[in-house]
């Protein structure tokens, strides 16, 4: 039962609690960063159904959400130019999704997991997701030519065909082609119309060292940001000053993640900042990427503790981290415990986990 208070001004107040708060829990749930090619992904899907939302948990990664777009514009206005304003985040299109390949050299989590590529069109008036005339000439004419070229030059699979500019009189001038061509947005309308919310993707080429763990393209590095760059200017390229695409100028980059990482709370910043972005380190390459774009948005849940849990806290603040499960609970761990477990730890010897939620 509540202590009798005869005044308002002898009431107790939730600041006096400070004495006793501290942080209880850190995590962080969205970063974001302008790319300035497609190089920056080390594999990458190419999102063929961008219009089918993804979701982590209430936290939608397709579309963009009204509030992530205004703080994107808001931090990185100065790299996105004034003419990118928040609707123009909203109504950017999902490109692809980068990935940590699974054994099939497919992505090895849900769709969501990993930082996503969108572009941005600062002068389109609808979503372009949502726009049929746009996206059969995005698909057709500008992505899948980029998409077949880099799987004919990545020498990763057999290139059948003539060149249409061939003299040859053995081959018809009908074109190179390689199995993994992609197909045409026509087969993509049925599942436009009937709202199929199955996702439907391809893959760019992606390559593997096979002396380092999966994932690990070694020394490929050169060829993989060349083929990648190439396509991201093929792609604007063949936009530029398309004559039914006036309002899908000057597209721009954003990579956006909703993974969720949680860190110990008693972290300096440079290191909390570490923990989130070396699972970004894993799919991509930050030599394409504008500088001082990368940003972090860290959420702190504070609260009060007992006495025990006080001492607890502050004698353990070098070695707790916080580790969530995908039933969204989370375990404090002992952090050499989880560094001789899995040998990953970060620079500060508290090792961070990434979660899928």
């Amino acid at each position: 039962m509540a202590d009798e208070v005869t005044h308002e001004r002898d009431l107790p107040t939730l600041a006096a609690l400070s004495d006793s708060a501290d942080k209880e829990q850190c995590y962080t749930e969205l970063s974001f960063c302008i790319p300035t090619s497609l190089a920056f992904a080390k594999r990458l899907t190419w999102e063929q159904t961008p219009w089918i939302a993804s979701a982590i948990d209430d936290k939608f990664a397709n579309p963009i959400s009204a509030a992530d777009a205004h703080l994107i514009v808001h931090h990185l206005q100065r790299q996105l130019g004034q003419d990118v304003t928040p609707s123009a985040i909203r109504n950017a299109l999902l490109l692809g999704s980068t990935y940590i390949a699974s054994a099939d050299e497919q992505m090895s989590e849900d769709l969501g997991t990993y930082p996503h590529l969108f572009v941005v069109f600062p002068h389109a008036r609808m979503p372009a997701a949502k726009d049929e005339a746009f996206l059969k000439i995005w698909h057709d004419d500008i992505v899948k030519p980029a998409f077949d070229r880099a799987w004919a030059d990545s020498g990763l699979v057999a290139v059948s065909g003539a060149h249409r500019d061939s003299r040859t009189s053995i081959l018809p001038p009908s074109g190179t082609f390689t199995p993994c061509d992609a197909l045409p947005f026509i087969g993509f309308l049925a599942h436009l119309h009937n709202g199929n919310p199955n996702h439907v993707r391809a893959y760019w080429p992606s390559w593997h060292n096979p002396s380092f763990p999966l994932g690990i393209e070694g020394q490929h590095t050169s060829i993989r940001s060349t083929i990648y760059a190439s396509a991201w200017t093929s792609i604007k390229g063949m936009l530029k000053d398309h004559p039914e695409l006036p309002h899908h100028q000057d597209p721009v980059l954003l990579a956006l993640c909703r993974g969720r990482v949680f860190v110990n709370a008693w972290l300096k910043a440079k290191d909390r900042f570490c923990c989130s972005a070396q699972e970004w380190d894993r799919c991509v390459d930050p030599r394409w990427m504008q500088r001082g774009s990368f940003k972090i948005m860290e959420n702190v849940v504070m609260g009060t503790m007992n006495e025990g849990d006080m001492i607890v806290a502050k004698e353990g603040r070098k070695e707790v981290v916080y580790v969530g499960d995908n039933k969204r609970n989370i375990h404090k761990r002992n952090a050499e415990d989880e560094g001789e477990k899995d040998g990953d730890t970060n620079p500060s010897g508290n090792r961070s986990k990434r979660v899928k939620t």
